[in-house]
This record gives structure tokens, C-alpha cells and sequence, in this order.
């Protein structure tokens, strides 16, 4: 089983793809999208409107909401938790352009699937025939793919889905910069969650991190590794395209992750 992450450039006509292309400065993030029926009840029929639950963080999420009511795949958006600098929305359309050919082969769609300006971001765990298979689904349906990285499924998982958003959130905010660029109250609010909540996924996350550095087990490499690594390099890093909460019983360990 492998882990791979795709980049996929959405159609014209795919309301994520249509509405993120109209406010490119705004990120879309789908966590959960479900087969209903017109009755809004779940469906297993072969192409079923879907309700997506999308997140809409900054200042563009009013331009988000309004272009996604008035698209024509777009049955109705509406604001469940408008809180915050973070909307979340439950849109009622057709299935985003990725999840028939990841449910015709029988794919599953990992964590969230962020769309910027465009394009989407998707990560998929399956064995390489299946994934080969969804990336033929997709360029037939006219959707450029690219593969932005792969991996063994159980060797990538130093963090749960939840502190690796998190983590990632925290970097993009400006946390970890020094100075600091954004507080820890301001990323649990961007984020939705309590700053408790924030403070010990930080911790957790930065803890299993720590650990893997010092039992050697990560990606880290000294400058004497990676120096060793470049004699025995015969070329660039290969890129490929397609053609046509776990229970936790560990203390979070205290670090960094305390407000400024």
C-alpha cells in the first residue's frame, strides 16, 4: 500500500474548480463529502448529488459563499458555523470532479482535499494498480494529474490527520517564524477550535516529531547524509504525470507551543 499525493488541475464546470478560479485568493477545503439523494438522504445511486462540508478561512469567504449559491452545479451553500475568521459551508451540488473515478475503482480519499485558484490537492492510500487506474479515469475526464509525492502508507503517519492540518496551518499562519507572525489564540479562532484544544495538538504533533528526530526514524538527514546521498545520485528526482482523533494515551509533551 502506498501514499500518494496528486495535484489535480479541475475542469471548467466543476464548482470547486469554477469557484476557487473566481476568488483565487481564497483556500477551499473539503472535509467531508457525501452521496444524497433529493430528499438529502444518503444515497449509493452512480452519480448521486453530493453534500460537501467546505471550510472558507480569510477575508474573500462572502465572495466564496456567494459564487458557490449562484453556480449552476450548486443546488444551495449554506453557512452552518460562521464563526471566526473560519466559514464552514455545506454545499449541495454534484460530486466534485475527482470522486466518481476514486469510488469506480475503489479509492479512498484521504484527510482534507484543499483547492486553490484551481487546483486541488488530494491525497490518495491504495495499492499502485488502483492508483494508476484513477489517474486514467481522470485525464479521460480532461483533468491534468500530477504526482507531487509518494510513500509507504504506514511509514508517513508520524502524525494523525489532525495534527498534520494543524502543523501545517500553524507554518502557513507564521507560529514557528521568529518573530512570530500569528499567536496561538489567533490560530485555534482560524481554526475553529479551542485554544486548549490548539495548544496540546501542537504539543502532541511537536512531540512525535522530536521523537522520531532522536530515534532516527524521519526524514532528517545530516549535512553529512545528505552529502553522502548526492555522490550516489545518477539524476533528478523523478516526477511523473498521467496521461489520458486516534486514541492517544501519551502526554502531550510541552514545548514550543505556548502563547508568545
Amino acid at each position: 500500500m502506498s501514499r500518494t499525493d496528486l495535484r489535480l488541475d479541475l475542469p471548467t464546470g466543476s464548482w470547486l474548480g469554477d469557484v476557487s478560479r473566481r476568488v483565487p485568493a481564497a483556500t477551499l477545503r473539503v472535509a467531508e463529502t457525501i452521496a444524497i439523494d433529493g430528499d438529502g438522504r444518503q444515497s449509493t445511486g452512480a452519480d448521486p448529488e453530493t453534500a460537501a462540508t467546505v471550510r472558507v478561512g480569510g477575508t474573500e469567504r462572502d465572495r466564496v459563499e456567494a459564487a458557490l449559491r449562484d453556480h449552476e452545479r450548486v443546488s444551495r451553500a449554506t453557512a452552518v458555523e460562521p464563526r471566526g475568521d473560519v466559514r464552514t459551508l455545506r454545499v449541495v451540488g454534484r460530486a466534485p470532479a475527482y470522486l466518481p473515478a476514486a469510488r469506480a475503482v475503489g479509492l479512498p480519499i484521504e484527510s482534507t482535499v484543499e483547492v486553490v485558484d484551481g487546483r486541488a490537492a488530494v491525497t490518495v492510500v491504495g495499492d499502485r494498480g488502483r492508483i494508476e487506474a484513477f489517474g486514467r479515469r481522470l485525464a479521460g475526464d480532461g483533468i491534468t494529474v500530477e504526482v507531487a509525492a509518494t510513500g509507504d502508507a504506514d511509514a508517513d503517519r508520524t502524525l494523525t490527520e489532525a495534527q498534520r492540518e494543524l502543523v501545517f496551518e500553524a507554518v502557513r499562519a507564521g507560529y514557528y517564524d521568529t518573530p512570530r507572525r500569528c499567536t496561538l489564540t489567533a490560530l485555534a479562532e482560524a481554526n475553529d477550535i479551542a485554544k486548549s484544544t490548539c495548544s496540546e495538538t501542537l504539543h502532541r504533533a511537536e512531540g512525535r516529531v522530536m521523537r522520531r528526530f532522536v530515534d532516527g526514524a524521519g526524514p532528517f538527514a545530516s549535512a553529512a547524509d545528505a552529502g553522502a546521498a548526492a555522490t550516489d545520485e545518477t539524476g533528478p528526482p523523478e516526477t511523473a504525470t498521467f496521461d489520458g482523533h486516534e486514541r492517544d494515551g501519551e502526554e502531550p509533551v510541552r514545548s514550543a507551543a505556548t502563547e508568545p
